[in-house]
């Protein structure tokens, strides 16, 4: 950890880079300004609140006339010029903080050139009805089985696991993620050159993987133990191979992609295998390697668990509400892995992020 004192410096600072590119829709002879908004998001970001508690907390804690069995004004108005915002507006709003992040961290050295990346789906589970539109259907979870889907592309590095890109999906189905994939990885190649991209097997669909071989792009993506991954395992006796295999699709349009699984033994647990396939040729020496740099990409699950830290919390089944809240919380993590990246050089601990959470949600609160 750095200083504290220069930590809330910086802190303060990167906000700068936020805040005041942010658009809640608000006119000018408003009730309640921009800054409010603000304010608002950011507590139910860093609390876990629902908009209504920290717009509460806001309006007593400056001496505003409450009733306190209604809902607070500030969180009404907020939510309903939330509400009359374009997806696409947003969507480009947040486009500009994001690249406003990575301007003036690079301006500074401090972001990577060329990365590693991890693509994966963050679902934000959704308890209303499953007529609201922009829901996905997705594996039961926690007591639903509907979610707002996030396709996301975030850099590996423990030192700087930025997300680049994010991409609604309105429904998990083949073409609506090779289109949102198309596009997340289109956006992150202007701002790093990729050099490998990992996957989860959520995402083992022979048109998914075909997407990646057309953008030519390096992948490593673990295989499900299907009937013909079954067959590859049992065609063999060593414990660690490499060998070439066929992602076949057999309904019309069909379609072959060639592949290279790599099989070595599972790190946790005895007489198991973990089967990865990749586009690119491997030998048997590279196997383990591969295996380790795939391993890495569970941090992900961190990133996402940071993400979930800084979302708030909402019953709104409105579209733009819930994509603004996504892409605020994202916003909020990248902030915090900007101030990290800034600090890098005064970390004590070099195994550990610059700044801690705590402190960045005390020192960048509005």
């Amino acid at each position: 950890m750095v200083a504290t004192a220069e930590a809330r410096q910086v802190c303060r600072a990167a906000g700068s880079l936020l805040y005041p590119s942010l658009d809640f829709g608000a006119k000018l002879n408003g009730t309640y300004p921009s800054e409010d908004f603000a304010r608002v998001l950011t507590r139910s970001g860093f609390e876990r609140e629902f908009t209504n508690t920290s717009a509460r907390h806001l309006q007593l804690t400056r001496g505003d006339d409450l009733d306190l069995e209604d809902r607070s004004p500030l969180a009404k108005s907020l939510l309903y010029n939330l509400g009359r915002l374009n997806a696409d507006a947003i969507d480009a709003q947040f486009d500009g903080v994001r690249e406003q992040f990575i301007t003036q961290t690079r301006n500074a050295r401090r972001f990577p050139n060329t990365a590693e990346v991890a693509l994966d789906l963050h679902e934000w589970l959704y308890y209303g009805s499953k007529q609201t539109p922009m829901v996905s259907r997705v594996n039961p979870d926690r007591g639903t089985d509907l979610a707002y889907v996030f396709v996301t592309l975030c850099i590996v590095s423990p030192a700087a696991r930025f997300t680049l890109a994010s991409e609604h999906v309105a429904r998990t189905d083949t073409p609506s993620l090779i289109e949102a994939i198309r596009r997340v990885i289109e956006t992150a190649r202007q701002a790093v050159s990729i050099t490998r991209i990992y996957c989860d097997r959520g995402l083992y669909r022979v048109e998914l993987v075909g997407e990646l071989v057309d953008l030519g792009v390096e992948f490593v993506m673990r295989a499900p133990k299907t009937p013909g991954i079954k067959r590859v395992l049992a065609e063999h006796d060593e414990e660690k191979f490499v060998t070439d295999y066929e992602l076949v699709r057999k309904q019309s349009p069909t379609m072959r992609v060639p592949v290279t699984p790599v099989v070595v033994p599972h790190h946790s647990r005895d007489d198991d295998s973990l089967c990865l396939i990749t586009n690119r040729p491997r030998t048997a020496d590279e196997a383990v390697p591969l295996a380790q740099a795939y391993r890495r990409r569970w941090g992900i699950e961190t990133s996402y668990r940071k993400i979930g830290e800084f979302l708030p919390r909402t019953t709104s089944p409105v579209f733009a509400v819930r994509l603004f809240y996504f892409l605020f919380a994202v916003a909020l993590y990248n902030l915090w892995i900007v101030v990290c990246l800034l600090l890098s050089e005064q970390r004590r601990v070099k195994t550990r992020p610059a700044v801690s959470t705590a402190t960045f949600r005390f020192s960048s609160g509005q």
